[in-house]
């Protein structure tokens, strides 16, 4: 099994990119440039304990943000007060969430409802 270690990763990126960032936010289902991908690549492959994950409240309509465990039967543990009335807002959301997380760098640009 192959172990993830973070400090070893082969991809580093610029937090500062807020093109990229805007570019993921105008097209949300891609297709992505190769930058961009790479920067998505990076963030789903993270390590599966405090990854950030949806769960379904209401199907369609309501959905909560949630961390994963990382251990295998224990659910994902609800951020309180976290919900998305649409997909496309929680995708949004955890982008920004996971950008901060890898580069220490807030996401900037405006969100797409204003």
């Amino acid at each position: 099994m192959l172990l993830y270690d973070p400090e070893m990763s082969t991809y580093q990126f610029d937090g500062h990119r807020m093109d990229l960032a805007a570019e993921y936010r105008d097209n949300l289902r891609g297709p992505f440039s190769l930058e961009l991908q790479q920067i998505l690549d990076r963030m789903r492959t993270t390590p599966m304990k405090g990854r950030f994950a949806l769960l379904v409240v209401e199907p369609f309509k309501r959905f909560a943000l949630a961390r994963l465990s990382g251990e295998r039967g224990v659910p994902p543990a609800r951020v309180d007060g976290v919900y998305y009335q649409s997909i496309a807002e929680a995708e949004w959301d955890i982008f920004k969430r996971r950008w901060r997380e890898l580069t220490g760098v807030d996401v900037t640009v405006e969100d797409p409802s204003g």
